[in-house]
């Protein structure tokens, strides 16, 4: 969805307005930039990716180096990149690309708190710079600015230092203000403000998938505990670095660590969420492997090795499982198609239709519009569940635009509340393929 949004708007289309889908702004630019580097190639795509996990895992050794030496950093970092192997589902994500961002703050944070490197102009500028480009991937990833925020405001209530407090908060709320401005006045020129707000804030904090509070709060529980798919063991060790030194530092970590549980129950629980785990992970491996190194300087490689694999035993053996999964066609999850299926019925799209005519997909498989080179004939390329635009619109602008083919049935994952069997009965005919489950509809001539 984000690789085909971002070719439409290299087209000169307008996202929320022509374009509907619900991610931050600044996940599109993301993709717009590497597909216009590379001329439209995909591997521009895979380059940023390894980039952005390079910095990343730069700036989390450097937040671990405040925890622990070289080498239990190291390892540290390792398995905290190696957490990533159970939770990447392919690549390009919102989690992943707000990485670089959330390491950033984390270590601006603790260099802060642990380190005594003062908040200047500079630091507060980052802070909300990075705080911005998150949010405007996606909100809810933004959870470790509002975790260390809180014991900051804390410690600068109790320390009395209101100064420091006014100008922080001061120069965060321009900063912020500032970096946003550009976003709401290219939506508001466009005439696409509306539907922004509606679709990156109402929709999704209320209609996308709305649980009470309390189901929110025990499944953070079920996270932190290792029920789901975070490692049994961080949250345990966050737990005993504040209970053996209540410091501010081990305070803001343990708090840190609850706000981006909370921040990954907000939603279906995907396992993609947990990606924003990994540079708070660096700090209680760090901290672990700092204390057997010192406790047990005999064995301490040993031991060192040991903690290293019982760390990275579950992502291995669930990465195993993928791999195996996905060479036998088996394990392709609800909204991805085989490889064989997709072929087969991007074949059948481009042998009906000339590449100038507009298909619809009427379920979730934007790949076939990607793969096929066609484009969606409505402004929904997949349907926004529960969402009431999609719901007021959908309908409509298929009846208006009648699409050259359109494609539903289960294998494209269609949308059961939309139905188009009038439109279909009356000014389409139905073509005969060999793939189960899915039905192709030409327009008549």
């Amino acid at each position: 969805m984000y690789i085909y949004t971002a070719q439409q708007l290299l087209k000169g289309q307008v996202i929320y307005k022509d374009i509907v889908d619900h991610k931050g702004p600044f996940l599109y630019l993301i993709n717009v930039a590497a597909l216009f580097i590379f001329n439209g190639k995909f591997i521009g795509i895979w380059i940023f990716e390894i980039i952005s996990l390079f910095i990343t895992s730069i700036i989390i050794y450097k937040t671990a180096r405040f925890f622990a030496g070289k080498i239990s950093s190291f390892f540290a970092v390792i398995t905290a990149l190696l957490f990533l192997i159970s939770v990447f589902v392919g690549g390009n994500l919102t989690e992943e690309w707000a990485l670089p961002f959330i390491s950033t703050a984390s270590y601006i944070f603790v260099a802060y708190l642990k380190g005594n490197k003062p908040l200047n102009i500079v630091r507060l500028f980052i802070l909300s710079l990075t705080f911005v480009l998150t949010f405007t991937i996606q909100a809810n990833l933004a959870a470790i600015w509002v975790g260390f925020g809180i014991i900051l405001l804390i410690k600068w209530i109790i320390e009395k230092k209101y100064k420091e407090l006014i100008r922080s908060l001061s120069f965060i709320i321009l900063f912020t203000t500032l970096f946003l401005l550009p976003f709401i006045l290219y939506f508001y020129f466009k005439g696409a403000l509306p539907n922004a707000l509606y679709l990156v804030f109402k929709y999704n904090m209320f209609e996308y998938f709305p649980q009470p509070v309390v189901f929110t709060l025990k499944k953070s529980f079920k996270i932190l505990a290792g029920l789901y798919y975070l490692s049994e063991i961080p949250f345990a060790i966050v737990l005993f670095m504040f209970l053996r030194d209540k410091t501010l530092t081990n305070g803001s970590v343990l708090v840190a660590f609850v706000f981006t549980s909370l921040a990954c129950s907000l939603g279906r629980l995907g396992i993609h969420y947990f990606i924003i785990f990994t540079p708070l992970l660096a700090i209680p491996y760090s901290y672990i492997f700092a204390v057997i190194k010192d406790s047990f300087p005999k064995t301490k490689y040993a031991l060192l090795l040991i903690l290293f694999l019982f760390c990275n035993y579950k992502p291995a053996i669930l990465q195993s499982q993928y791999i195996v999964e996905n060479y036998s066609e088996k394990g392709y999850g609800l909204f991805v198609l085989p490889p064989s299926t997709r072929e087969l019925l991007k074949d059948i799209i481009v042998k009906n239709t000339n590449f100038t005519d507009k298909i619809l997909v009427k379920g979730n498989q934007v790949a076939l519009y990607l793969y096929s080179g066609r484009t969606c004939a409505i402004r929904f390329p997949y349907y926004l569940t529960a969402s009431s635009l999609a719901g007021k619109y959908y309908e409509k602008e298929v009846e208006e635009a009648l699409p050259k083919l359109i494609i539903q049935g289960d294998i494209v994952n269609s949308i059961n509340s939309i139905s188009l069997d009038s439109l279909l009965n009356e000014k389409y005919r139905l073509i005969s393929n060999r793939i189960d489950s899915v039905e192709i509809w030409k327009l008549k001539e």
